[in-house]
């Protein structure tokens, strides 16, 4: 893995009625984008799986719509990031994962975007730089350690 350069012509996603976004602070993801963009590049993106942990108390998001539990499509892959070096972040499929542990479904389809990848999909300017400056940092401490405290080949979500 490699540092990264901020992108001085960055243009963030900006949401119209009805996309679905995700995030807080520091970064935020225009999901329907990142949808649409994996669906046009299904060459350049990693399709995997990623295991599932089971269920207990605040495994799950407390703000899943339950009622749309039912419909979660559990065969519509999820979407992980490369956050850091040694570690995916979940940026769509709350609810099919929540179903999934709630059946004993031990792993779903995922889409796999790399840090180069997802950063498009920023909603702000300034969230380039931001993960640009986080991501150099920690690719120093995982050089620095070398790499003794990533796991790899598993993600559970």
């Amino acid at each position: 893995m490699k540092k990264m350069k901020e992108n001085p012509d960055f243009i963030p996603c900006t949401a119209v009625e009805g996309d679905e976004m995700l995030g807080g602070f520091p970064f935020n993801w225009h999901i329907t984008r990142a949808t649409e963009w994996i669906k046009e590049n299904l060459d350049q993106v990693e399709l995997s799986v990623v295991q599932i942990g089971p269920p207990g108390p605040g495994a799950d998001s407390p703000r899943l719509d339950e009622e749309f539990l039912p419909k979660a499509d559990l065969t519509r892959p999820i979407i992980m990031v490369r956050m850091r070096p040694e570690f995916f972040r979940l940026i769509d499929g709350n609810h099919r994962v929540a179903k999934a542990r709630r059946l004993g479904v031990n792993e779903l389809p995922a889409y796999y975007l790399t840090q180069e990848q997802h950063r498009q999909f920023f909603t702000s300017k300034d969230m380039d730089k931001r993960y640009v400056d986080y991501w150099n940092g920690k690719l120093k401490d995982f050089s620095k350690d070398n790499g003794r405290w990533a796991v790899v080949g598993e993600v559970e979500v």
